[in-house]
């Protein structure tokens, strides 16, 4: 799992970790938050020196900075997540420009791909609308072809992530979006499974359309308890909603099978939301076992 050879980073199996794996999420109340020394600096013991940017603020603001901590740490930017409001025509503007900003400087520190989820607001604990009208599919799909065009300009690859409780998650607004648009696919194995999808069907919808994977495994019960919302998420991550891989019931290694099998070959990123109740808490284990599992089924 380890080891770095040479003065760049190389992962032999295309595989990054999140610094989600660690706890680390935009959300104030989120729960303990580990420094981005210490999680680098673990990211680059147990993993193959590449890494996903975090939410906003988890690595400075500046592109210069960021550079500095990353070659201290040997470790490569292969992706970073972006939310927006893609559907209300009014914050077209704002959102387009938040993309833009992001865009430039993951490109700036060396990223590759701009994985963009959907979000109903900006205000924290806002649902999502059960359906979208047909004009707000509209501005979906107009702002997402205008993201497409911020994404060249920065020499990004777009992928559009469905995810359980953004305005795309479940296999008819998958199959709408693909349909409307041309934008690449973040495929979240655990955010299809929360939301009623199977991951091999939306693997053979895309059709050579993913352009990134999350991998990651799912409580079967606590992710039907999220889905018909007797459960909140945040709670049920509390509770060990994400497993390590393996553990859980997505069936990781279908997935991974069916994603050799449609010739993927991008980045694979171990993205699996922790809640840290204190400092104390020490998440490097069950990374280490989710690695464990993976690894070979990426060989």
């Amino acid at each position: 799992m380890g080891g770095l050879r040479g003065r760049r980073p190389r992962s032999a199996h295309r595989l990054a970790l999140a610094p989600a794996c660690w706890g680390i999420h935009e959300a104030g109340d989120w729960g303990h938050q580990i420094d981005a020394e210490r999680v680098l600096s673990e990211a680059a013991a147990v993993g193959e020196g590449a890494i996903t940017a975090g939410p906003p603020g988890f690595l400075p603001d500046r592109s210069d900075h960021t550079k500095a901590l990353l070659r201290r740490h040997r470790l490569q930017v292969v992706a970073g997540e972006v939310q927006a409001i893609l559907h209300h025509h009014e914050t077209r503007g704002p959102e387009l420009a938040h993309i833009d900003g992001h865009a430039h400087w993951l490109s700036a520190i060396g990223g590759s791909t701009l994985v963009v989820s959907a979000i109903p607001e900006r205000t924290p604990g806002a649902t999502r609308p059960d359906t979208l009208s047909n004009a707000q599919w509209a501005h979906l799909l107009h702002l997402i072809g205008s993201v497409e065009h911020v994404c060249a300009r920065h020499r990004l690859k777009l992928a559009v992530q469905p995810r359980f409780g953004s305005t795309i998650q479940g296999p008819e607004e998958i199959e709408r979006l693909l349909v409307g648009s041309e934008a690449g696919v973040c495929l979240d194995i655990a955010h299809l499974v929360i939301a009623g999808a199977d991951p091999v069907e939306v693997i053979e919808l895309a059709a050579g359309r993913i352009q990134h994977v999350h991998l990651n495994d799912v409580d079967l019960d606590l992710a039907r308890r999220v889905r018909d919302l007797s459960l909140d998420y945040k709670d049920a991550v509390s509770r060990n909603l994400y497993t390590p891989i393996g553990e859980g019931g997505a069936d990781v290694a279908r997935v991974t099978e069916a994603l050799r099998g449609s010739k993927y070959g991008g980045w694979y990123t171990l993205q699996q939301d922790t809640r840290l109740a204190t400092a104390d808490d020490r998440p490097l284990g069950r990374i280490s076992r989710s690695l464990e599992f993976v690894l070979p089924l990426l060989s």
